[in-house]
């Protein structure tokens, strides 16, 4: 085995930029390391930054270079050189190979986070790392790290999770995941998503406040596939922001087919999932959409999430900014699903925020989420901010919402989301709420 106590100079088998290994070194070394070391169980690292190309597109590329040589000088210095390999693969993607009873990797994630912070780059750096225990040595490295990259996947965007073993039903995920990528191109052009639309009540006179679109797609062979199955692998891949684009124009297509027939509308909310804020077309795209369809700001509502505010608050507060300036209201989903706080509150000027259904489905299980949601809307209401309920089921979760006061509600008890011909009508069984 060579030694592995001397660092390395930058050269032909090191990355130029960090000083470590570059990846085709790496998988020559670690075949040794690990053929070398039979006894020892190992585990293959690989790691990436939250964003990166949004970091070199927004900030200089040498921001983005500071970023990757802090990185690395601090695997240096927290792996044993005698013991562990590492090496920068390409663009902002890690690779280590550690013993696994040496690997700390909370802490290591821990660290990176806090040596990034310290360089006081305003956007919010997060490393993420996907693990594969080594079983077989005689699986080639690139296969490990292919396993190791199976993991990553899975968490990479995750607020909640920020690292994840490999286990054998993520390949089969990751087989379904590739079905479902090598799709959406040809259901986009051939029409095969829709849209459904959820309409939202205020439970004191049963009357339609507004209404959520939410996308639907119907595989020609498949039949539906199910949103918690393709949005995710949407948001990974970056399609998401194209998808979120159609589900746009169809909203606003239905709204001008009402208005051209004469009859009433309601708003409707469409989302802007957090790849979006950093298209900075987007409050021309959306100015354009009503344009074409002559339609006025209140008929197509904003959805944004915790998730865009934690990603890049100064671009998404200026965002928010700009849109409510061109009159459209905004609402934050899933408040308090993950990092939702009252200096988020103060700092967005939200029309309204949508309570996760999580709460209500509680509710009758514990005092103090009754007391918690009877806090959100009176803190909403003093802020001048809307409150939407989500999730409401049952008639007694119907009940206590309409005794908090002015809020509105979402969920199966009234209606689930519905074809576009249905929820016409339900338009015409149900009245409508004057603006």
């Amino acid at each position: 085995m060579k030694a592995e106590g001397i660092l390395p100079t930058v050269g032909t088998k090191f990355d130029e930029l960090t000083g470590l290994y570059n990846r085709e070194a790496f998988f020559k070394e670690a075949t040794l390391l690990l053929g070398a070391r039979y006894d020892v169980s190992y585990c293959i690292v690989c790691m990436d930054i939250s964003c990166f190309k949004i970091i070199n597109d927004l900030f200089h590329m040498d921001t983005g270079n500071l970023i990757l040589r802090a990185a690395a000088d601090y695997i240096k210095e927290v792996l044993n050189p005698r013991t562990s390999l590492s090496c920068r693969s390409d663009a902002d993607h890690f690779i280590l190979c550690v013993p696994s009873d040496e690997l700390q990797i909370e802490q290591i994630i821990k660290d990176l986070d806090k040596r990034i912070q310290d360089l006081h780059i305003s956007h919010n750096i997060l490393f993420f790392a996907g693990i594969y225990t080594v079983e077989k040595r005689d699986l080639p490295i690139e296969q490990m790290c292919d396993r190791a990259g199976m993991a990553l996947k899975r968490i990479k965007g995750s607020y909640l999770t920020r690292y994840a073993y490999y286990d054998a039903k993520m390949r089969d995920q990751m087989i379904e995941e590739l079905l479902i990528s090598g799709n959406l191109e040809i259901a986009l052009m051939e029409h095969q998503f829709t849209i459904f639309l959820q309409p939202i009540f205020d439970p004191r006179t049963n009357s339609v406040v507004s209404a959520e679109a939410l996308v639907r797609w119907f595989h020609p062979i498949h039949g539906m596939v199910s949103p918690g199955k393709f949005i995710p692998v949407c948001e990974r891949n970056g399609f998401i922001v194209r998808l979120d684009r159609f589900v746009w124009e169809e909203a606003c297509r239905f709204q001008r087919k009402r208005l051209d027939e004469g009859k009433p509308i309601v708003p409707i909310s469409v989302n802007l999932s957090r790849l979006n804020f950093y298209s900075l077309d987007l409050p021309d795209f959306l100015s354009l959409l009503l344009d074409k369809y002559e339609l006025e700001p209140w008929m197509l509502k904003l959805e944004v999430t915790e998730s865009a505010y934690t990603d890049n608050q100064v671009q998404l507060l200026d965002m928010i900014s700009t849109f409510k300036g061109l009159g459209f209201s905004v609402l934050m989903d899933d408040f308090g699903s993950g990092y939702s706080s009252l200096n988020m509150l103060k700092d967005m000027p939200l029309d309204t925020i949508k309570v996760d259904m999580a709460f209500i489905r509680e509710l009758e299980k514990s005092e103090r989420v009754a007391v918690i949601l009877k806090f959100v809307v009176q803190l909403a209401e003093a802020l001048g901010m809307g409150v939407v309920i989500e999730g409401v089921e049952t008639q007694k979760q119907c009940e206590y919402v309409a005794s908090l006061g002015n809020v509105a509600v979402q969920g199966y008890y009234f209606s689930r989301p519905l074809p576009m011909q249905d929820f016409e009508k339900l338009l015409e069984k149900f009245p409508i709420k004057p603006r």
